[in-house]
């Protein structure tokens, strides 16, 4: 549904379309064209995690969009569920589109946020699957099985620099929980939903920072591997994700700061996440080589 929708938008279609607010019918085709192409990206990867012809498609295919999707999508498979509650509480109501916005239909966000919600626990599903079936050795097994590897002198700093720049970021969120302000408009308040989002978006970047540290350092040796590995590919991957879709908004100024943030936070907070998420995608990446090339040679010499 949300790719037909988004079809029907792209074509020239207002349903479900209130206004356009500043944008012009161009702006709008290619916003949707790009979202709507995102979407059928992650319905053909979770089919190639699932389906026989899947083993023959080269890994990065599968492995780096299902790594980023599944990232960027995990925390709605939270706050939606979440968003739904507080309304029925009575503990919040969502915002009115920031002036110069295109406004919707209040069903529209149903068949949207819902199917992020669905496609999220899709693609995890599908991941989780398509490792046990393509690379369970590699995945099985506790986290000190494998040796150190040839850069695990280079992957210790590059994990903790990560690692300190994501906590940093998790706190700074936590604040904002708590009531603090820095990087916050004078007078802008955190409602509800805003603390939420700030909660869920702390747990995912420490997440990435504490699973890292965990697998570079082998820490609690015996240990499942793929439980860190679990939390590191979430939380990374949403900081990629998020981190780099955001970086268009920080190029066109000051008009899509997130809800409450100083332009000069956001747009510092935006590349710290960019560059945290990237350090521990790259160290995470040449651990499981470094694991899979161990794996290999011990069952060439079994």
């Amino acid at each position: 549904m949300y790719v037909a929708l988004k079809g029907s938008w792209v074509a020239g279609g207002t349903f479900g379309v209130k206004d356009l607010g500043n944008l012009t019918r161009g702006e709008w085709a290619v916003d949707n064209l790009v979202t709507g192409g995102l979407a059928v990206a992650g319905v053909g990867v979770a089919l190639a995690a699932i389906r026989p012809w899947g083993m023959r498609v080269p890994v990065w295919l599968v492995a780096v969009p299902m790594w980023v999707g599944a990232g960027l999508l995990a925390p709605f498979v939270v706050l939606m569920p979440a968003a739904a509650a507080l309304k029925a509480a009575g503990w919040w109501e969502p915002p009115p589109p920031p002036d110069g916005d295109p406004t919707l239909r209040p069903w529209t966000f149903v068949i949207v946020y819902g199917s992020f919600v669905v496609l999220g626990v899709a693609l995890a599903v599908a991941l989780l699957l398509y490792a046990r079936d393509r690379f369970r050795p590699v995945v099985a097994g506790s986290v000190g099985q494998a040796p150190r590897g040839l850069t695990h002198a280079a992957q210790v700093p590059l994990a903790w620099v990560a690692a300190v720049i994501a906590a940093g970021l998790a706190v700074l969120r936590l604040s904002w929980v708590l009531g603090g302000t820095a990087g916050l408009r004078s007078g802008a308040g955190r409602d509800a939903w805003l603390r939420l989002q700030d909660t869920v978006t702390a747990a995912q970047f420490l997440c990435a920072a504490i699973g890292l540290l965990v697998m570079v350092h082998r820490w609690g040796p015996r240990r499942r591997f793929a439980v860190p590995l679990v939390a590191t590919w979430l939380g990374a991957g949403g900081m990629v994700a998020g981190g780099f879709l955001s970086m268009p908004t920080i190029l066109a100024g000051q008009r899509w700061t997130a809800h409450g943030q100083t332009f000069a936070g956001y747009a510092t907070a935006t590349f710290l996440t960019c560059v945290a998420g990237a350090l521990i995608s790259v160290v995470a990446l040449f651990l499981l080589v470094e694991r899979a090339g161990t794996v290999k040679r011990d069952q060439l010499s079994a």
